[in-house]
């Protein structure tokens, strides 16, 4: 007995050493500041409420380690791996703050509303609204769209794949300048930085800057993305692909390339789409991501040739029920409501939020 209680006593030491080690503190950050600039993506900005109180803190037991890299569970989330500190970097004049959901109500009419929406995209492959949903902490997709595996256009949702190749290629440091110029692109949808880096990732030359994107994707398994601006040879870019925009969510919450932290964290301060996956999410849920927009000609990614769009994307990152998801809505629908329904709709559906 003498010997049971302390192999008992030994367990609890060595797991409460196991905890402390982490390094973490599980209290949620606090966060006052308000997010009012738009940016280069014409989407509306994004919504900062007072700090939550999430009973997802509570009880951490269970999770990953990788599970940490979020702004509920990481009270550090705001530091970048080089000790900067976002909320030290100011875009448009405004220093940035986490982004958490819009919190409109989610009515019955718009349970309904997304159900059909649900539904049809399901149903009919040539569905200009195509999304899939993933468990980042399991690394398993939980629902999709009927054709979440084709080319759609990206818009400013490809800027992700700038910012991944940058800090790729540079072993995961970036200068100052880069820095700012990385947080233009991801908070404000900068299209000025977004071709600034493109041809920083070329050493100045933007056709290498779009081959180093692009043989990036492809080392990352990313085998139909097209995620550099413009055409690299007679091959148009701009092209993702729901089911592999979930993975490159997944390879940004793994750091599972260099400096991929610092995309992942930015990301957490992206001020566009509040009217769209924002919308519906409750004010309490952190949400990262990064819109794209767009309206008037591009090539069909199917056949090459030139049709009208109206891009209402959104890729989103967010932590609920304990678990962390990754969520990518590529949406030709002209209409913002389409990736709020979906959102909103997938994270009560799924995730068990009210």
């Amino acid at each position: 007995m003498a010997r049971a209680t302390r192999l008992l006593s030994l367990f609890v030491f060595t797991l409460s050493v196991s905890v402390i080690g982490c390094g973490k503190n599980f209290e949620v950050p606090t966060d006052e500041l308000t997010q009012i600039e738009n940016g280069n993506d014409n989407t509306d900005q994004g919504t900062n409420n007072p700090t939550p109180t999430d009973p997802d803190a509570e009880d951490p037991v269970g999770l990953n380690p990788v599970d940490y890299s979020n702004p509920v569970l990481d009270s550090q989330f705001s530091k970048l791996p080089n000790g900067k500190d976002l909320s030290s970097i100011s875009v448009n004049g405004t220093k940035l703050t986490l982004t958490r959901g819009s919190g409109n109500t989610f009515t019955a009419a718009l349970k309904a509303d997304y159900q059909a929406l649900k539904t049809a995209t399901q149903t009919d492959p040539k569905h200009k609204v195509q999304w899939t949903l993933m468990d980042l902490s399991s690394h398993q997709v939980i629902a999709k769209s009927l054709s979440s595996h084709k080319k759609l256009f990206g818009a400013s949702s490809s800027k992700i794949y700038v910012g991944s190749a940058l800090v790729d290629k540079q072993n995961g440091s970036i200068s100052s300048s880069q820095l700012q110029l990385m947080a233009d692109m991801l908070v404000v949808s900068s299209n000025t930085a977004w071709t600034n880096l493109q041809s920083q990732i070329g050493g100045g030359d933007s056709n290498k800057g779009r081959e180093y994107i692009h043989n990036f994707t492809q080392r990352m398994g990313y085998k139909l993305t097209r995620g550099y601006q413009g055409y690299w040879g007679s091959t148009h870019g701009n092209e993702l692909v729901p089911d592999e925009a979930v993975e490159t969510l997944y390879d940004l919450y793994r750091n599972a390339f260099p400096g991929a932290s610092i995309v992942w964290k930015l990301m957490h301060t992206c001020r566009t789409g509040s009217s769209r996956g924002l919308k519906y999410i409750p004010s309490s849920i952190y949400v990262g991501g990064k819109t794209g927009t767009y309206d008037g000609p591009t090539e069909n990614p199917e056949t090459g040739a030139s049709y009208n769009v109206a891009i209402r994307n959104h890729l989103m990152v967010f932590y609920a029920g304990r678990r962390q998801y990754g969520l990518a809505i590529l949406s030709n629908s002209g209409s913002d409501q389409s990736a709020a329904l979906l959102a909103g709709g997938l994270i009560r559906e799924y995730a068990g939020v009210k």
